[in-house]
Parts: structure tokens; sequence; C-alpha cells
């Protein structure tokens, strides 16, 4: 499966011949063409690192599943999606690989989701997401919702230095993807951040934390 994803990238990569423009020096497109190679190949290093890293082979259900899946992620890369948002989304197909099945429409979405999350809110998701996986207090059941925002913004300032009133404005600004929401607070807060089911079906794939912590160990001095 290695050498398929290595060819199809490889086919993207080969095919992505820009048009010379009146406008565009000859020397802008050359510098373009090598941006743009870069970013091509730091995707492809990531994607084939997760899948290294994979505990089930991946198959697909046809040779256009899998190049449409390729080509999205290689077009996040050469968009400029950071490396955390890279690496959520190989992990999104190695993960759909190993779960539920590795389907393009899947992929698509999600990557319509997670390729263009700004870090500080990747970090907000993780968080959220950590804490929404672990098993319900039954003496928190009444003020859940709240309780859980309340912990996770005492996790952000803590081990992330975030202060609190810009961990809501990141958690708010998730609202967009579908994979947060607003719900009934306190008389405190009316109305707070939560997790949507979709958050959920990300945990089947992914530990969105886990890879904010990869990827500080792996830039770390």
């Amino acid at each position: 499966m290695l050498e398929l994803f290595g060819a199809l990238m490889s086919d993207y990569m080969s095919s992505n011949n820009l048009p010379m423009d009146a406008t565009v020096s000859g020397a802008g497109v050359i510098a373009l063409k090598a941006l743009l190679q870069k970013r091509a190949q730091k995707a492809r290093d990531i994607l084939l690192e997760e899948i290294r890293l994979g505990n089930r082979p991946i198959t697909f259900k046809s040779a256009d599943e899998a190049a449409a899946i390729t080509y999205r992620y290689m077009r996040a890369g050469e968009e400029g999606a950071a490396r955390t948002n890279l690496r959520l989304l190989a992990r999104v197909i190695v993960g759909s690989a190993e779960g539920p099945g590795l389907y393009a429409d899947d992929f698509l979405r999600w990557a319509d989701v997670l390729a263009g999350l700004r870090r500080e809110e990747v970090i907000v998701l993780g968080v959220m997401q950590r804490l929404n996986d672990q098993p319900p207090n039954p003496e928190h059941a009444e003020n859940r919702a709240f309780l859980s925002w309340r912990e996770c913004r005492t996790i952000l300032s803590a081990d992330y230095g975030m202060e609190p009133q810009v961990s809501v404005a990141y958690a708010n600004a998730l609202l967009r993807t579908g994979l947060v929401q607003l719900v009934s607070g306190s008389m405190e807060t009316p109305m707070v951040p939560h997790p949507t089911t979709a958050l959920k079906d990300l945990s089947a794939l992914l530990s969105v934390e886990g890879i904010v912590r990869s990827e500080q160990s792996a830039v770390a001095p």
C-alpha cells in the first residue's frame, strides 16, 4: 500500500505544472513551483510516516477512491496546511482504514473540516475531545456541560497557557466545524461550548491532542 500511495503522490506532484502567465516572471513561476514542490514533499512524508505507524493495511474500494483521497490530501499540503493539520488528515486516512473503512466521501468531509483549523483551535478541540471521551461522572449529570467546559478552560490555561477569554473565542470559532455546539450551561454562564456527536465520530479515528503533543515533541530542541 505504501507503493500505491507513493505512486499516486508522485503522479500528483509530477502533474502539478503551473501555466506561464504573461503577468508573471519566469523567476516567479520557478519560485512558486519550488514552494509547491516543497509543500507537497512535506505532505507526502507525513502521510507515509503515518501509514508506516498504522496497524492494518489500507485498502480501497477502487482506484478512483484512492486517487480522490490522495489528491485531496496533497492539495491540502499544496495550499499550505500546517504540519499538525496534515497529520490530522493522515491519521483520518489510517484510522478510517483501521476502523469503519476508508471512503472518499467521508475523507473529503473530514478534510474540509480539519485542513483549515488554526493551531489554537486544534488545541481547544483536543482538550474537549479528551474530556468528552472520559466516562461521565454520575454526580455531575445535571451540569455536565458547564463543568466539562470549566475543566477544559482550566486545562487549556495550565497546560497550554491559554487565557479563559481566549479559549472561549477559539471554542466559538469551532462552531463552524460541526464538532462543537452551544448548549445550556449555568446561571453563571448560560451557554457553553460542548462537543457534538461528530467529535465522538472523530475520536474513533484519532486523538487530536495526541497529534498536538507529537508535533510539539517533533519540533522541540
